[in-house]
């Protein structure tokens, strides 16, 4: 086992963040947010609640950072990453991915280049067969300069976030993937709510494919009651969506 697996957390408060329950039944309670520093790098925790954590971190991490992370991803990931056209988008992969892996090493008792990862029919990560505490669940996503990673214990687990920034294309997108409860109560929105509207309920609907393990394109075949919807701000600026399977 290689010296940079487990590393210390040290927790220090982090304003502008947390969860609410106006979407869901992940309790009733607020969550504070506080931050655990890695190394040169801050992960958020943004909630913690029976088997579920969320955290979130910044990618635009400085060059030797972002080569400290690349050490640890796979063959197949560094492949991905050079694949990327604009130098931009290659950090923000490397810097996701290394995180996921500093994260889930943490958890699993290894170093961060030890996690094996494997991959639904519609591309979902998962822990391998091989690793440690393979009832360990996770869901990654990333907007703009944030990404956030969703763990639970045995429950499926899906999570998406996104940068509050103009959709031009909002009303169309609705009418398309919305259901018609959802696309109903969107279009009731004042102007004033219209974006972060329909924000909310796109993150939703990416969280719950996310839990799924289908594609948006595909069919929705999931009971609601049998899973727990919780809205949450990672920073400000962004929205997100966690799904969670109840027991």
């Amino acid at each position: 086992m290689s010296s940079d697996c487990c590393p210390e957390l040290n927790l220090i408060q982090f304003p502008g963040a947390g969860g609410d329950d106006r979407h869901g039944a992940l309790g009733a309670n607020r969550f504070p947010a506080v931050s655990a520093k890695l190394g040169s790098e801050i992960i958020v925790p943004i909630l913690e609640n029976d088997g579920l954590q969320l955290l979130a971190f910044i990618l635009d991490a400085e060059q030797i950072v972002i080569r400290e992370i690349g050490i640890w991803l796979s063959e197949e990931e560094r492949r991905r990453a050079e694949g990327l056209r604009l130098e931009r988008d290659r950090r923000r992969f490397v810097a996701t991915r290394g995180q996921l892996r500093r994260i889930l090493a943490s958890r699993l008792g290894i170093a961060p280049s030890d996690v094996e990862l494997e991959y639904g029919r519609q591309g979902k990560p998962h822990l391998s067969h091989r690793m440690p505490a393979r009832d360990l669940r996770f869901s990654v996503s990333r907007s703009g300069d944030l990404a956030v990673v969703a763990l639970s214990t045995r429950q499926d687990i899906g999570v998406d976030i996104e940068a509050v920034l103009p959709v031009p294309e909002a009303d169309e997108i609705a009418a398309l993937c919305f259901s018609a409860s959802e696309y109903g109560s969107y279009t009731a929105l004042g102007p004033e709510d219209r974006l972060e509207g329909f924000l909310r309920r796109w993150t939703r609907l990416e969280a719950i494919s996310k839990a799924l393990g289908c594609g948006l394109g595909q069919p929705l075949s999931w009971v609601e009651r049998d899973w727990a919807v919780h809205s949450f701000v990672p920073k400000p600026g962004y929205v997100g969506t966690v799904v969670v399977q109840n027991w």
